[in-house]
């Protein structure tokens, strides 16, 4: 088993070293990483995430074992950024230095005890999620020296914090290692930081999926004294709003778990300027987190929850006025019947793409961009509403639904070990949403209405569904991730999970035995 000590000055150094997620600095430790392989007698590489403004890379090591059942360490190395740590920024990244200066703020109860305790190591990345990461390495080094039945993959990830760049590239990589090394993948254990309820550390077999609509309204433009002859988009999309925003009728839920409600997180009229006309469009995007709902559902809901926010609206205002609701597919359709609109739409989607490269927008904005410029283009001016999809997307991901009897042994086993309660789905969006996609998933509604489909936002769905590598997302316990106080307990990482880690390779290596 790995030795607490080398498992802490791992995670020290890879705490020194900045790695603000959607920078370069994530290469400074994907350095770090290959020399830490190349040091060592394994099988080791990486794979440049495609065209990536910041040339981030996947980084992976691979113990071969007596036999081809594999364990895969899956990690990220990116970090949130440190604004939040105000004066202390030049400490995030020094657990010492930001231990010091911490004990003279004035912090909570519960974060003065644990600074007291020594029980904690806090800085940056420290709990999400290079606590869990130093775990791994550590024993993945400790596996090489005498590597037992099961083949050991450490893997580690890029933009986990942001869009997963790192994991929709590692789809490809996994797919052509399992053919180089005849491996089957056995289990994925992802070491993101979990919490404590009542002694027990709350692990996941599933992960939420995420799916984002951007809904697009153009209505009739007047001087606001002639206000009823005209139709304010503002009126239609803040009565959508009202009608959903932390709407529970909205969720989804399995076996007694519920997605949190959905969220809208962008609001943009589209009007440069001030001016007493009504504005012509104005755009919005929704958080909306699945378990079961398929693209397909989440598409019905969204024109189904328009229509009747025009309908309320109208009613509100005492006059019926009429407004097209549709889906970007449907948009798409009739923009296609105007000569010229396909090297036109080209050289905007490749415009996107520039804008993307070079850090100018964002996904959304790029997104609604598009939706304008196919009306500007083809000139339609009719009040009208459309619903697209904006990256990124996560599909829902439940280890469980294979009904795999190795793995349910598997969770026994750590049960008994530990204090460990298997929670279906975890609700934070993880990079595990691409490990089992439902292999019957179908994905046409996603590439017709996600319009940066593509160049732009790669995905390679047909190889997701042939992975069907079973997960848990299991790693320390941590306490205040993303905030100045994150910190991780260090017995958890150096002592407990090493220990859950090493029984994880010993289960596996003895399934055929």
């Amino acid at each position: 088993m790995a030795q607490a000590s080398r498992i802490m000055e791992i995670l020290q150094e890879m705490i020194h070293i900045d790695s603000e997620t959607n920078t370069p600095k994530e290469r400074q430790i994907e350095q770090y990483l290959q020399k830490f392989f190349a040091d060592m007698d394994v099988i080791s590489g990486l794979i440049h995430v495609p065209n990536d403004r910041c040339e981030r890379s996947v980084v992976y090591g691979l113990v071969l074992g007596k036999s081809r059942r594999t364990v895969i360490f899956m990690n990220h190395h990116d970090v949130v950024d440190i604004e939040v740590y105000g004066n202390l920024r030049d400490q995030a990244f020094d657990p010492e230095e930001l231990k010091k200066a911490l004990s003279h703020k004035d912090m909570g109860e519960d974060v003065r005890r644990d600074l007291e305790s020594g029980e904690w190591l806090f800085g940056r990345g420290s709990c999400d999620m290079k606590g869990g990461a130093a775990a791994q390495l550590a024993v993945f080094e400790d596996y090489a020296k005498h590597p037992g039945e099961a083949s050991l993959l450490y893997l580690s990830l890029p933009d986990e914090e942001t869009y997963s760049a790192g994991m929709r590239t590692a789809i490809t990589l996994l797919n052509e290692l399992r053919n180089s090394y005849r491996l089957t993948y056995d289990i994925l254990i992802d070491s993101e930081p979990n919490r404590k309820v009542k002694d027990e550390i709350i692990s996941f077999t599933g992960t939420v999926g995420k799916i984002q609509p951007v809904v697009f309204v153009q209505g009739k433009p007047v001087h606001i004294g002639l206000y009823d002859t005209g139709i304010n988009p503002v009126g239609v999309l803040s009565q959508l709003i009202a009608n959903t925003e932390g709407n529970k009728e909205l969720t989804d839920s399995c076996e007694g778990e519920q997605t949190p409600p959905p969220a809208w997180v962008y609001l943009r009229d589209r009007k440069e300027r001030y001016d007493v006309t009504l504005p012509q469009r104005v755009a919005a995007a929704l958080n909306l987190l699945t378990y079961q709902k398929t693209p397909d559902d989440v598409m019905y809901v969204l024109l189904e929850e328009t229509r009747r926010a025009v309908h309320d609206l109208s009613q509100n205002m005492g006059r019926d006025f009429h407004m097209d609701v549709l889906s970007a597919d449907e948009l798409m359709q009739q923009a296609m019947a105007y000569p010229g609109f396909d090297v036109f739409y080209q050289a905007a989607k490749q415009a996107s793409f520039v804008a993307l490269q070079e850090g100018k927008s964002t996904y959304v904005e790029e997104t609604i961009r598009l939706l304008e410029q196919i009306l500007d283009f083809t000139g339609i001016t009719t009040p009208m509403a459309v619903v697209a999809f904006a990256p990124p997307y996560y599909p829902a991901a439940d280890s469980m639904a294979a009904q795999n009897s190795e793995f349910t042994g598997l969770l026994e086993k750590l049960s008994a070990m530990e204090a460990i309660r298997f929670n279906r789905y975890f609700n934070g969006v993880s990079d595990c949403s691409y490990c089992c996609v439902n292999p019957n998933f179908n994905e046409k509604m996603i590439e017709k209405n996600l319009l940066l489909w593509g160049k732009a936002y790669p995905f390679d769905l047909n190889s997701l569904k042939k992975l069907q590598i079973p997960f848990m997302l299991l790693g320390p316990w941590g306490k205040d991730l993303h905030e100045r106080t994150e910190r991780v307990n260090i017995e958890s990482v150096s002592k407990k999970l090493p220990a859950v880690l090493d029984a994880i390779l010993s289960y596996v290596g003895e399934i055929d035995s």
